[in-house]
């Protein structure tokens, strides 16, 4: 799975923006990684930034595409000059040189978590599913007083690790090129909608 940043505002784009930001305006931005940046710390980053150069942060939404996959918003911040000129300043996994960027004057950044908004672009369990283990694995990682935590976070093993489990197995069903009605990833032979989707459907719903 990869997931970049897209080329393109399409249907599906549009509607994600719509979702997270009634009304946004969605643009890209150039990618200037300050030297000492943290990739995917961009609100401690933009901190540092203000703390030497003035500015302020400006929260949103930085959307994600995997394509013919998802959609995904991803909350976000980045640097406002002085002279206001919008900078991303975090550097990204995959080395894009660009985000796709819409500003959310609803939000701040307030050390909680929130979590990724993620919309299929195509009518199939699998991704449906794989979306649901994503936020499932969200809500986990910050029940109960680890919301408040930051970093690194100690989580039982019964609690998260069924949950990545099947978050590695669906993200390679769907790297495979498989669909719910395909035979499942696990060789037995049932289409996954038979075989591995039931059980986790349950293990989503707990």
């Amino acid at each position: 799975m990869k997931s970049t940043t897209p080329p393109n505002i399409t249907r599906h784009i549009r509607q994600l923006i719509a979702k997270v930001v009634p009304g946004g305006k969605a643009d890209y931005l150039t990618i200037h990684p300050e030297a000492d940046a943290v990739v995917n710390e961009c609100f401690p980053n933009v901190a540092a930034k203000i703390a030497r150069a003035g500015g302020r942060m400006l929260c949103g939404w930085q959307i994600w595409e995997w394509p013919h996959v998802m959609v995904e918003a991803e909350f976000h911040a980045v640097w406002v000059s002085p002279e206001g000129q919008q900078v991303d300043i975090t550097p990204k996994p995959h080395g894009e040189a660009t985000i796709l960027f819409v500003p959310d004057a609803r939000r701040t950044y307030s050390g909680v978590v929130i979590d990724n908004v993620r919309l299929p672009v195509r009518d199939d369990l699998l991704v449906r599913h794989f979306i649901k283990a994503s936020e499932a694995i969200v809500q986990v990682m910050n029940r109960g007083e680890r919301a408040a935590q930051y970093g690194h976070i100690s989580v039982p093993a019964h609690e998260i690790e069924p949950l990545m489990m099947a978050q590695g197995f669906l993200g390679q069903s769907i790297s495979s090129g498989l669909r719910d009605h395909d035979p499942c990833l696990c060789g037995r032979g049932s289409k996954y909608k038979r075989c591995h989707g039931p059980g986790f459907e349950a293990l989503f719903s707990k």
